[in-house]
């Protein structure tokens, strides 16, 4: 169906939005948020063309909004009037979807790991960068910031209001400055853009995908140490897994990538090879080239532990300062392996060292880059986070850049792909057997799959990277069966993480099942409208003829799928041919367990 054109209407210096039927967005307010926690608000808008402008607090706001067809785009732009210390500035609005408040929001997370889904309306909820407000059908209202070169956009639901955000995010310190305003000083946001469909799902894509700078690339597939071997890694290992990739179906389906993951390393900030790998990087990639393999490399660019010699070494202005002690900052999430202090994006002397550093990666033969906390660069602000990407990707050129741990609108244009979710498990040392394995803590697999669900749609940006795709560790065969169909699904990088020659037939044949390898690479599967009041995913996907179907439960299930027309079905993971149908397609799934189905 084809989406209702926007309409912009100022009526008694009242400023509202319409997309015919569909939704509306009255009564837009401007917002302003000082250090001293005041809030002000303006809603008598004055215009010219296509700018709204309204006195609010210390600034003049000014609104830029252009309407094309179903999009509305809008700038904000402030001057001050007075000396300020402003940490937000943002516009207010009151979304109605045919003509009730939404029911559901679509929310997504600050940076890769963080949670996204569908929740409720009537619960106050954040999200960052993206959100969609839908009725119980799922018409649709959706926006998305359209690039993050200055500050992070976000936009909070509650109270039947919509708050769309410029802010830096809350990091090393609550309500972070984003403008030491001086009067009669210009300040610019990053744009953003409306737009209200029949489908929030589309209204969600075609928002996102005004969005430019995806870089083109082929989708890897690969081996990656961490979830098996954790920071326990060796050279040994690596070779012995890469042996495992060298010949038999792993080689035909193009296991191509062995990425060596944490612990590799000297310490994290000193990014060179420990006695584990006693040939360095450059013998480890003359050993994987002569199988036909790519080294890939994993490292936390912008953090360098207390223990590493570049701590005690490097310029104290290097490193980011506490906003309150003024003493060097530790970093309060990554606090496993001792203090991480956070090196300052915004010198040209760190930049320059990461370019170094990079370099001689790169010239070591490494061709996958797998860089991880990332939101520790933009403690500096998320220009400064942009910075340190832009110095990493002139030390590397084109080689493929993962991201992990990052905030997601700033990647944009920088790297091939990343992470949109959770880790699937963690490596825990068992010492009864002396080796660590995979081990999955709570509902990891649930929450990796919600994350896909809840960003499908951000394909457009880079390619996104769900997990792994686990079978072993104490995962169920069903649990990895659903962890494999989430990342074939997914449009991204596919790679195995167990110890391969340790796995049994049935588990190595999830990662060598050509039918649903042919999956990978492929546009993200798109999730039924099925929203839940636990937040739980769709349990039905489709993606080109292909139906996923998902038991998020730990009972086995009935499951019936509404296809159209006369079908046949023929199940993926078994080859077996399901039979013809009609209207509608019925299967047991089991507890926790999937389904994949092609259609033809």
């Amino acid at each position: 169906m084809k989406a209702a054109a926007a309409q912009v209407a100022l009526s008694a210096g009242r400023l509202g939005l319409t997309w015919h039927e569909t939704a509306t967005a009255d009564t837009l307010r401007a917002r302003v948020k000082v250090a001293d926690g005041t809030v002000h608000y303006a809603d008598a808008w004055r215009h010219r063309g296509e700018m709204f402008s309204a006195r609010c607090g210390p600034l003049d706001v000014h609104l830029a909004v252009r309407n094309r067809e179903a999009t509305v785009r809008m700038a904000l732009s402030a001057r001050a009037r007075t000396d300020a210390l402003v940490t937000e500035v943002g516009v207010e609005l009151m979304p109605q979807i045919r003509g009730s408040a939404p029911s559901w929001v679509v929310y997504n997370g600050y940076q890769s790991w963080d949670a996204s889904g569908i929740a409720p309306a009537s619960s106050k909820r954040q999200s960052w960068w993206t959100v969609g407000l839908a009725d119980q059908a799922g018409a649709g209202l959706a926006a998305s910031a359209l690039t993050a070169r200055r500050h992070t956009v976000r936009f909070d639901v509650e109270a039947g209001r919509l708050v769309v955000t410029a802010c830096e995010f809350p990091g090393l310190q609550q309500n972070p400055p984003m403008w030491n305003a001086h009067r009669g000083e210009a300040w610019q946001a990053d744009e953003f853009v409306l737009t209200a469909e029949s489908d929030v799902r589309a209204a969600l894509r075609h928002a996102a995908g005004r969005v430019a700078g995806r870089r083109n690339s082929g989708v890897p597939r690969g081996w990656l140490s961490w979830y098996h071997y954790g920071p326990w890694i060796s050279a040994a290992e690596v070779l012995e897994n890469s042996a495992q990739l060298s010949h038999g179906d792993l080689r035909s389906l193009g296991y191509e990538v062995v990425l060596v993951d944490d612990g590799w390393q000297q310490a994290i900030g000193d990014w060179v090879a420990n006695s584990k790998f006693p040939g360095g990087l450059s013998g480890l990639n003359q050993e994987l080239s002569a199988r036909g393999q790519l080294l890939g490399l994993w490292t936390a660019p912008f953090l360098v532990s207390a223990s590493a010699d570049l701590a005690h070494q490097a310029p104290a202005d290097w490193f980011l300062k506490d906003p309150i002690s003024g003493e060097r900052a530790v970093d309060p999430i990554h606090v496993v392996f001792g203090p991480m202090y956070i090196l300052d994006l915004r010198r040209p002397a760190v930049r320059r060292h990461l370019t170094e550093t990079f370099a001689r990666l790169h010239a070591d033969g490494v061709q996958f880059f797998k860089i991880d906390f990332l939101y520790a660069g933009a403690y500096a602000g998320t220009a400064a986070l942009r910075a340190g990407l832009q110095a990493i990707r002139r030390g590397i050129g084109d080689a493929y850049l993962l991201a992990s741990g990052a905030p997601l609108l700033p990647m944009v244009g920088l790297c091939e792909a990343c992470r949109i979710g959770r880790d699937t498990a963690s490596p825990i040392f068992d010492f009864e057997l002396g080796s660590p394995k995979p081990t999955l803590i709570g509902d990891e697999v649930l929450e990796v799959g919600r994350n896909q669900a809840a960003r499908h749609f951000l394909d457009s940006w880079f390619q996104l990277d769900p997990d792994v795709a686990l079978v072993g560790g104490n995962l169920t065969p069903e649990q990895g069966r659903t962890v494999v169909t989430v990342a074939a699904l997914s449009g991204g990088p596919f790679f195995a993480s167990d110890h391969l020659a340790a796995l049994d037939p049935d588990r190595l044949a999830m990662l060598v099942n050509p039918r649903v390898l042919d999956l990978v690479g492929g546009r993200p599967a798109v999730p039924d409208w099925q929203p839940d009041e636990r937040d739980r995913p769709s349990s039905v996907w489709r993606r080109d003829g292909v139906l996923a179907v998902f038991n998020w439960s730990w009972q086995e299930q009935e499951v019936t799928v509404p296809v159209q027309g006369p079908r046949q079905a023929r199940d993926l993971w078994t080859g077996r041919d399901l039979g013809p149908l009609d209207g509608e397609l019925r299967l047991q799934v089991p507890a926790a367990g999937a389904r994949l189905v092609a259609l033809d």
